[in-house]
């Protein structure tokens, strides 16, 4: 840039002393005034000189000083040559900052967060320390100024566009010059989004890797990545596995694909072995405990049972099953009666003498009559009076006390008086207030008990301070007799393998004893804590003994060596697979891992819709809330699958995004097809008798796959599958197919060309499972999530992935699955006909019970003939008649009940009020459909109209 000379006008020599010359240079600015020259350099200047301008003249001040009768042609240039100059000088800071940052970018690859956040703060400082002009002078500075800024203030505010333009530039460098590398690493070209997970390199990055993606072949692809583009040496890479055989496929792999030895490919356990010994100096010995699973109870059971011949610890082990025998569930808490019905009946509620009851409660009820030596009889009729009419059967109090003479009634009601939202308030009120007035005429002892006793904690001391007012007088059995019909009722055996179950838990969530035994709003854990107490001292003086260690406490340990660096990490590069199978020890460890050393970067690689194993420790929440525990993180998604095709996808993804807490993303199939690829078989099942019909689909299979094509039997408990002898024998009769059968959990990570689901029923042993996982256990596991059965629908998807060609899904729908109904009920893609349908199966949706909502009416034979009862009796006493015209079964269908014989069509109208049978009735007023429910007093439905027309 020229510097530029201006001369005051004539008149400046009239007024006062001020200079006859500027000089505007690169150092500063030159004053002449009578021969001297002085310089003020721009460091002197606060800001840049400013022009004033007069009618003839101008005037500039420079500093402190203002100098008069300067041209006006000649100022403007003057002070933007002044401008430029003075910021030229103050952007020195600014250039050397931004060389500073792109000489620390050309010793990073991609860039990652921590780099951004240092480098903000850095471009942040230099930027307050440069002198800059305000907003309206700004785009006066030169481009090149601009420009520079322009790139400090990106970095200063850490603008995403920015520094994406900077990454993107980076990996599309990064795809060109490492191609060849993703083209043969693995046997297919890796897909573009398997190339950006290798190459992007944030602190913690994450991989969503849907079923048949190709997780493993990322894996292997970022290893090699690394190893070629120099990021890093064999040693500086730690891959993580959960288990032994994917551990050492991955090393085999990388042997054979890079020719590189000395990647670490471990499993969490082997990892925490490897740093206790780099701390001890000797590999720790596990405890042949942790290793066999029999063994470990077996000691459990010992200890219990020697711990049973302290009389303390005895009576506090007949308290716990006074109190808390069963899981406990709120039937306020279900959302239908025949919710709370399977409830009771998955988790085998019965009292000690084997009787199947309604509700929880009054197995409480029942057991501590029993333990307290007090006769009761169940659900007995009443003895005062026949209360039976045509409506309604005899009077069955819930408990009777015959050496007193005395009735029981526990009633499902708050302290508000509400009942269950599944329950008729009304009508349940009219009952109890029917009882009280019974037992009042009759003169016969009525004792009540209420939910909100039980809610309160208060259940069964109120009930015993009722009874002692009425001359109960209560004979305990004897510890011992007790214990004994606790041992016959299995309980002793179910409780130790409990103890066994919470040992291992606790160990794994690396809980605090005490912590435990002081929550307080938990009074069974409490309890159970106090029972735990004495196992838990029992097993660690156990290990102690022995010198020995379980899995447990060797990641624990291990975490305890890394954070008080006592072991020293050289992995730069952390890889997981199998993120979603996390527990927060080994979350922790990887995370402890990662800090340990400076720029260490973590890449995990799991799939959210495939976490299967809460019941381990596992807790998806690390997957679906990744950032929250690690910190600033890239996720990717492998969206293509190379297993399943579209179809079959297309119902999996459907199915298990119904849950909104799933990460959403839509899956690709490599292969495509026109038509479903889910088949639905609808079939009457006998005592869970698949034979038949999987034969039928084998055969089916067998006309048409390729000699030599794979076939999984799946269910979600191994029992439902056959004995050896008959997979024996099925295998036999199909020589051109490899047929095996695993259950859900167990077909996780293979693929079969064709798959078979069977045991797709409700209930306990059905699917989903309505097994409650005892509360015990639930308070050491990783939190639930809100949605319901989320995990069992997320190993439904499982299970169904695992077909390459097609799914077939056998269900008896007069008993099917929540999840079979779903797939119907929502018109989800299926095949439907596939092998044809009865007439019963195709009706079953038409005979849910309307009382329970979950039971499906079944015909069945009483006393007085034909009925229909519900399928949850004896829990539910629900009946419809069949037909009267030809005792035929009869389906709902809109406004009417009609006969399922084609024949006969027999039709009976509905109530809309009530769902009870209109029936033709007659008056003084003539013929009317008046309700079956009608009673001349007490609950009654008053439903009546004059016409009805006749179903089309």
């Amino acid at each position: 840039m020229d510097k530029l000379t201006v001369k005051p006008g004539f008149l400046s020599k009239l007024f006062g002393k001020q200079p006859q010359e500027i000089e505007i240079t690169v150092d500063g600015i030159f004053l002449t005034n009578r021969g001297e020259r002085e310089l003020v350099t721009w460091d002197l200047l606060s800001d840049v000189p400013k022009c004033s301008n007069g009618w003839f003249f101008s005037s500039l001040e420079v500093g402190e000083e203002t100098i008069r009768f300067l041209p006006k042609s000649e100022t403007g240039k003057l002070v933007q040559q002044a401008f430029q100059h003075f910021y030229y000088f103050h952007s020195t800071t600014a250039k050397q900052a931004l060389n500073r940052i792109n000489e620390k970018l050309s010793k990073v690859h991609y860039i990652r967060t921590s780099h951004v956040e240092k480098i903000s703060a850095f471009a942040s400082s230099a930027l307050g320390k440069t002198k800059l002009p305000d907003t309206d002078s700004y785009n006066a500075l030169p481009s090149d100024l601009i420009a520079l800024y322009g790139t400090l203030r990106n970095w200063s505010s850490r603008n995403p566009a920015f520094i994406d333009s900077l990454r993107n530039r980076y990996i599309e460098q990064q795809l060109a010059e490492h191609g060849t590398l993703f083209d043969k690493i693995e046997s297919n070209p890796l897909t573009d989004k398997q190339r950006l997970a290798c190459i992007t390199d944030e602190d913690n990055n994450l991989v969503l890797a849907g079923a048949g993606t190709g997780k493993t072949s990322t894996m292997i692809g970022k290893t090699a990545y690394l190893i070629e583009s120099k990021q890093a040496v064999g040693h500086e890479i730690l891959l993580l596995a959960y288990g032994n055989k994917a551990a050492a496929e991955m090393r085999e792999r990388i042997q054979e694909k890079l020719g590189v030895s000395n990647v670490a490919a471990y499993t969490f356990h082997v990892l925490g072995q490897k740093i206790i010994s780099d701390v001890e100096g000797e590999k720790p010995s596990i405890s042949p405990l942790a290793t066999d699973e029999k063994l470990f109870t077996s000691y459990v059971d010992q200890w219990f049972s020697s711990l049973l011949s302290d009389t303390k610890y005895k009576e506090l082990v007949l308290q716990y099953f006074e109190q808390y025998l069963f899981p406990e569930a709120n039937p306020f808490e279900f959302e239908t009666q025949g919710d709370y019905y399977e409830y009771i009946r998955a988790n085998e509620i019965r009292t000690f003498k084997g009787e199947n009851v309604k509700s929880f409660e009054e197995c409480l009820i029942a057991n501590w009559l029993y333990s307290m030596g007090i006769e009761y009889k169940y659900e007995v009729d009443y003895q005062e009076a026949n209360t039976r009419t045509p409506d309604f059967r005899q009077y069955k109090p819930d408990f009777y006390l015959p050496q007193y003479q005395i009735y029981l009634e526990h009633f499902g009601i708050d302290k508000q008086g509400s009942t269950a939202p599944y329950v008729d308030k009304d009508k349940y009120w009219e009952g109890i207030n029917w009882k009280r007035a019974l037992h009042e005429e009759h003169e016969t002892v009525l004792i009540e008990t209420y939910h909100h006793e039980q809610v309160e904690g208060e259940l069964l001391a109120n009930l015993e301070t009722k009874l002692a007012l009425q001359g109960v007088k209560f004979n305990p059995l004897p510890a011992d007799s007790m214990l004994n019909t606790l041992r016959e009722f299995g309980a002793v055996t179910n409780f130790s393998s409990l103890l066994s179950a919470l040992l291992k838990q606790f160990k794994s969530a690396g809980s605090c004893l005490e912590a435990l035994k002081n929550k307080k709003e938990s009074p069974q854990l409490v309890a159970a804590a106090e029972l735990l107490e004495p196992i838990i001292r029992r097993y660690e003086d156990h290990l102690a003994g022995n010198r020995e260690i379980d899995f447990e406490d060797m990641i624990h340990k291990a975490i305890s060596y890394v954070e008080d660096g006592r072991f020293k990490s050289h992995w730069k590069f952390i890889l997981v697979d199998e993120f979603q199978d996390i527990s927060f020890p080994r979350a922790e460890l990887v995370k402890k891992l990662r800090d340990s050393r400076k720029n260490t970067s973590i890449f995990c690689v799991g799939d959210d819709w495939q976490a299967i194993y809460r019941f381990t420790g596992s807790d998806v929440g690390l997957t679906t809330g990744f950032d929250q525990m690690f910190g600033a993180t890239k996720t990717i998604s492998l969206d293509k699958t190379f297993r399943f095709n579209n179809k079959i996808g297309d119902v999996a993804s459907r199915f298990v995004m119904k849950n909104p807490s799933q990460v959403k993303k839509e899956m690709h199939s490599h292969l495509h097809v026109d038509q479903p690829s889910v088949s639905l078989i609808r079939k009457n099942i006998i005592s869970d008798d698949y034979y038949g019909h999987v034969v039928s689909v084998l055969t089916r299979i067998s006309e048409t796959a390729k000699p030599g094509a794979t076939v999984y039997v799946l269910a979600r408990y191994h029992f439902k599958l056959f004995e050896s002898s008959q997979l024996r024998h099925i295998r036999s009769m199909f020589p051109n197919l490899e047929i095996s059968q695993l259950s859900f959990h167990a077909s996780k990570g293979k693929e079969a060309d064709f798959v078979i689901i069977v045991g797709l029923d409700n209930g306990k042993h059905g699917f989903p499972s309505k097994k409650l996982t005892h509360p015990l256990i639930e308070e050491l596991l990783p939190k639930a999530e809100e949605y319901p059965e989320a995990e069992e629908r997320r190993l439904f998807y499982v299970a169904i992935t695992r077909a390459k060609h097609r799914c077939y899904l056998i269900a008896d729908m007069t008993k099917a699955s929540s999840f079979v109904k779903e797939l119907v009920k929502d018109k989800y893609e299926l095949t439907l006909d596939e092998f044809g349908i009865d007439k019963e199966q195709s009706e079953a949706k038409e005979r849910r019970c309307r009382s329970c909502e979950s039971g499906t009416l079944i015909k069945r034979e009483g006393p007085h003939g034909t009925f229909m009862g519900c399928s949850n009796y004896p829990l539910c006493n629900y009946k419809e008649s069949t037909c009267p015209r030809c005792n035929s079964t009869m389906n709902n269908s809109n406004e009417y009940r009609i006969c399922s014989n084609s024949s006969c069509s027999w039709w009976i109208p509905i109530c809309p009020e009530c769902g009870g049978n209109l029936m033709m009735r007659e008056s003084h007023y003539g013929k009317f459909w008046g309700c079956e429910n009608y009673r001349s007093v007490g609950s009654s439905c008053c439903h009546r109209q004059k016409f009805i027309e006749p179903p089309e």
